[in-house]
């Protein structure tokens, strides 16, 4: 009986995890991992080290080549897709050839969203999201001075940490009213975009941004927002979000909208074709975050080498190191989201240290944990998430 050749398209968490376990539960099977990225897979979370040193290229790699060979992976980097042929079973590359499969993994991915501003296209404007984006930022910062950062989530925030380490000044220009809205409330973001102040950041909220404009060589110097006010600088970094990577799905049959519809299974609507990760929505939800993209991967390379396993959908709590603090939230935290019925039962048990910017809400609903936010001290969150587990809501 021929070996079942699985074919994965992209090289990180989630097509490596596909990988290793379609391995796993098949070991006959003929694995090809595609990636266009010309990196040895990495720990992709972790690159803003690169802007504080480069030589951290090289200790972000989760495995050595060797592994991939051992394991008998076929791992093609620099290798960029340019369609899928479901009735041929056959993956489209750029260089003009074919390459067939028996069952598919499309773990393709996002990338930077850039907003239609004006400027934008300019030199000297960057993003950030593969590790050649990092390498070339990492180049330009010994010659800059001061740096904008459009974008106030966790990517945009640990860049301009890293810009601060590299003693270069620099400013966030957040759209929404407050950093970290969906995971600090209004009070916590307070104390956390004070901390990010002390640790060297400008912080602009509600920040609308008009254009980013040029100087007399035609290089981006600064950013002028609707109010009017100009933000100079010489490196501007967009750090707006990502958009998932579907390009290569036209023409396939594959469903998608903004992002590839999969069931528990990781099964799209077309047959022996999976997807996980940025990609993909299960029941309707996208999360962007590295631990679902690993676990998904882990249910679609299963499956494709034969299993049956069921990804179980669930929001993962909230853990991050940034800017000098920690923050951990996971539940219901705030009243912004909460039924009027939810509203009326809950309440929150409050403790903080302004002068040290640590933070600590637990949200109850009739009398069981809901929720929690910790900000600064984040030891009791092994405890609370237990809390958290015990009461049914996590």
């Amino acid at each position: 009986m021929a070996e079942t050749r699985i074919v994965i398209i992209g090289g990180s968490i989630a097509g490596l995890s596909a990988a290793e376990a379609a391995r796993a539960q098949d070991p006959g099977c003929a694995i090809t991992l595609l990636t266009e990225d010309p990196h040895l897979p990495y720990y992709r979370q972790r690159q803003c080290e690169v802007l504080e040193d480069r030589a951290a290229a090289q200790k972000l790699v989760i495995h050595p080549k060797e592994w991939y060979t051992i394991r008998g992976i076929s791992l093609r980097l620099g290798q960029a897709v340019t369609g899928i042929d479901t009735q041929e079973r056959a993956v489209a590359l750029k260089d003009g050839s074919r390459l067939p499969y028996d069952r598919l993994v499309l773990a393709t991915g996002s990338a930077s969203v850039v907003p239609p501003i004006q400027g934008a296209d300019l030199p000297g404007v960057e993003t950030l999201w593969t590790m050649e984006d990092a390498l070339r930022i990492e180049s330009r910062l010994k010659d800059a001075r001061r740096a904008i950062v459009i974008g106030g989530g966790l990517l945009g925030l640990e860049a301009a940490y890293a810009f601060h380490k590299r003693g270069i000044d620099n400013a966030i220009l957040e759209r929404l009213p407050r950093l970290m809205m969906r995971q600090l409330d209004e009070r916590a973001a307070e104390l956390f975009t004070r901390q990010v102040e002390k640790e060297g950041s400008e912080v602009t909220t509600g920040a609308s941004v008009a254009e980013i404009y040029a100087d007399r060589a035609g290089r981006a110097a600064g950013v002028r927002l609707a109010d009017g006010s100009q933000h100079p600088a010489d490196l501007v970094l967009i750090s707006a979000g990502v958009r998932a990577r579907t390009e290569i799905l036209s023409g396939s049959g594959v469903a998608f909208d903004r992002f590839i519809q999969v069931d528990q299974r990781m099964r799209t609507n077309v047959p022996d074709v999976y997807a996980a990760g940025d990609c993909a929505s299960l029941d309707g939800r996208w999360y962007g975050l590295w631990m679902v993209a690993r676990g998904q991967g882990e249910a679609a390379g299963h499956n494709a080498a034969g299993g049956q396993r069921a990804y179980a959908a669930k929001t993962p709590p909230y853990m991050v190191n940034t800017m000098g603090t920690h923050i951990a939230s996971a539940g219901l935290t705030q009243q912004e989201g909460m039924t009027s019925d939810e509203i009326a039962r809950a309440y929150a048990d409050v403790m903080e240290n302004s002068e040290m910017f640590q933070y600590a809400k637990k949200l109850y609903l009739n009398e069981h944990l809901a929720g929690f936010i910790l900000l600064g001290d984040t030891r009791a969150f092994s405890s609370l998430n237990k809390e958290l587990a015990i009461g049914g809501t996590a």
